[in-house]
């Protein structure tokens, strides 16, 4: 193995429920309710996981215009998110962003052996900003962002851009996510694909060592 390419939601990093929720409520002076943070955070997970492959919402992840708005939209879907609330939602989503317990010491063990790190994420905004609040970004040789490379996982040319972009080979190559049907689409170019189920706070372990484990760590 020489590179490990890795989604970015919900496997590197994932939303404090109590932070995110709760900053976004402080800004329209909104009351929250016992439980309603996770609620919240775990209603809105898995709508973007169920529409992630959805050719209605496929365009978010090229347009941040569009992204925006549909963001918006799915927040909405939630019981008791308002549009004052979604917007408040959606401008606290950066912050409240961090990331699992094991992703720094992961991302520095893999780098420490020269293996070459990679994000590709079906995203309509510059998550590099998170990389950089946690000093991450030194460890990543290359961002594929579907709205900067004009293709959206499952889709094989985001997988060839990404290859291309950190000169690696497929078969010498990890795809490492959450999602099934978007990140298990690495397969199509020849690149093994290691799904992890979903964990939902930042403050756990992600399961990372099944990671090192592959490289040999």
């Amino acid at each position: 193995m020489t590179t490990v390419l890795f989604d970015f939601a919900w496997t590197l990093f994932a939303r404090d429920p109590n932070r995110w929720v709760g900053s976004a409520a402080g800004l329209i002076g909104r009351e929250v309710a016992a439980g309603e943070a996770e609620r919240i955070a775990s209603d809105f997970a898995e709508l973007l996981r169920t529409t992630a492959t959805d050719p209605a919402h496929i365009a978010r992840d090229l347009d941040p215009q569009v992204w925006d708005r549909a963001i918006l939209a799915v927040l909405q879907q939630i019981r008791g998110v308002d549009l004052p609330f979604a917007r408040a939602l959606h401008e606290t989503r950066a912050e409240a962003l961090a990331p699992y317990a094991d992703t720094a010491s992961t991302l520095a063990a893999l780098s420490a052996r020269g293996i070459r790190l990679g994000v590709v994420s079906n995203v309509g905004w510059d998550i590099r900003i998170c990389f950089a609040r946690h000093g991450l970004d030194r460890y990543i040789d290359a961002f594929v962002l579907s709205y900067e490379v004009g293709f959206v996982k499952p889709d094989v040319r985001i997988w060839r851009t990404a290859v291309e972009a950190l000169a690696a080979q497929p078969d010498r190559t990890l795809m490492v996510g959450d999602h099934p049907g978007c990140d298990g689409g690495s397969v199509a170019v020849g690149i093994p694909a290691l799904v992890l189920p979903m964990v939902s706070s930042p403050a756990q372990l992600r399961g990372f060592d099944q990671v090192l484990a592959l490289a040999g760590i």
